[in-house]
């Protein structure tokens, strides 16, 4: 079962056509820089906005047809929009209260199971003007999903955050993610966000739906823009080897060839596990250095090279290293590359300074 689309819309400059087929699992990830259609992209599949002649079909279900549209209410859709919303004359407890009276279906968590995963118990009581900003989105999250909704669309909860609050709220949101049992759509510019949440993703520039995939194909596609992003890097698949509790250090397998180490996490040996590396976190080396600092030295083929066509970021290179069947990214500079005479195909050595766990914590140099 998936999410069919087919959304043709003109709105003065603005030309919306997106023609795809999204699954009805886990979270997809719409991602693009600011006015690339993403929020408008959500309304109409809300029904909030109207793509005439379009199509929305969800699991089966006709939402829109050329001779059928149902309204927003009768599309059974959860909302966390920018701007939380909240009712302030309600306490937190109201807030919530107000929506699970207003739930689409009876099967779904309860008040108490998602303050609970929201960590927002303590704040039953509390007026809304009395939240913080995290708080807020927190509430927000949880009023959506008490209504039971059988798709949650959540357009870019964390703006607005400080760091340290974001970071909590993404936290939150991966346990979140295990406890339900419905598809969510996330939207959000941040490569940072979509690399912890997001299992499959669209990326979305002018309105236009420019490529589409799991995140770890996507991430090190260097004809995309994530791979040109300040906090781009490569999302990669690995299985827990074992722990070292004598300097509290983790072992992580990538394939035969390849392990990082990591610091330890709470993970059992054989568990598949999900790694983030920054690109502007791998330097090269021709030769494996014999005394260095960094454990994570891979070896490595040179699988492509390419410079940007532009000042200021002319002076860097991004090159993508090929680990067998995964890559990494690396961003130096080209000056670098040219002492090194760096060329395609060639064999070398990755140094990765920081190795961060995307489903765990654990950062290692």
């Amino acid at each position: 079962m998936s999410l069919l689309l087919s959304l043709h819309m003109e709105r003065g400059e603005f030309s919306l056509n997106i023609d795809t087929a999204l699954p009805t699992s886990g979270i997809t990830a719409i991602c693009g820089p600011s006015g690339s259609g993403k929020t408008t992209l959500l309304r109409c599949i809300a029904g909030l906005d109207i793509a005439p002649n379009g199509m929305v079909q969800f699991a089966g279900d006709d939402w829109q047809t050329e001779r059928t549209i149902l309204k927003p209410e009768q599309r059974g859709i959860g909302i966390v929009f920018q701007d939380a919303q909240l009712f302030p004359h309600l306490k937190v407890r109201g807030n919530l209260e107000y929506a699970f009276k207003r739930r689409f279906s009876e099967a779904g968590p309860s008040i108490e199971e998602l303050c609970d995963w929201l960590e927002i118990t303590q704040l039953l009581d509390r007026a809304i003007d009395n939240l913080s900003g995290g708080e807020r989105k927190r509430v927000a999250i949880a009023r959506a999903l008490l209504r039971h909704p059988q798709l949650l669309l959540m357009d870019e909860p964390l703006t607005g955050l400080h760091d340290s609050a974001r970071e909590q709220m993404v936290v939150i949101l991966q346990r979140l993610a295990r406890h339900l049992a419905i598809p969510i759509l996330y939207v959000s510019h941040s490569f940072h966000e979509i690399s912890r949440l997001a299992d499959h993703v669209l990326l979305m520039e002018s309105g236009q739906l420019i490529a589409e995939g799991d995140l770890i194909t996507l991430s090190t596609r260097l004809d995309l823009p994530l791979s040109k992003q300040q906090g781009a890097g490569a999302v990669i698949n690995a299985q827990l080897h074992g722990h070292d509790p004598e300097y509290q250090l983790s072992t992580l397998t990538i394939d035969t060839q390849h392990q990082l180490t990591i610091k330890q996490v709470s993970a059992e040996s054989g568990q598949q596990l999900r790694l983030f590396v920054a690109a502007r976190d791998v330097s090269i080396a021709l030769e494996a250095p014999q005394q260095s600092s960094i454990m994570n030295i891979l070896p490595c083929k040179i699988d492509t090279i390419e410079q940007a066509t532009s000042p200021p970021s002319s002076a860097q290179v991004t090159i993508r290293l090929q680990l067998n069947e995964q890559y990494l990214l690396a961003h130096i500079t080209r000056k670098s590359c040219d002492r090194l005479q760096l060329q395609q195909g060639q064999h070398v050595f990755a140094q990765i300074k920081t190795v961060a766990l995307i489903n765990e914590y654990g950062t290692a140099t």
